[in-house]
């Protein structure tokens, strides 16, 4: 049952990965690539609903 979970959250790290890898060879600079991993992984957990807590008050 978490088999299709882990081949997206797969696809998701792989994405990262090469976007960074581009982005690197085509010479922006790192702490640019920081704010851009940083939007990215906010943008997948907020995809994914991490964050929301257990408890609903």
């Amino acid at each position: 049952m978490h088999r299709p979970k882990r081949a997206i959250d797969l696809l998701a790290f792989v994405a990262v990965l090469v976007t960074v890898v581009a982005l690197l060879l085509i010479g922006v600079p790192p702490q640019s690539l920081a704010m851009v991993v940083v939007a990215m992984a906010g943008l997948y957990g907020a995809w994914l609903g991490v964050g929301r807590g257990g408890k609903e008050g």
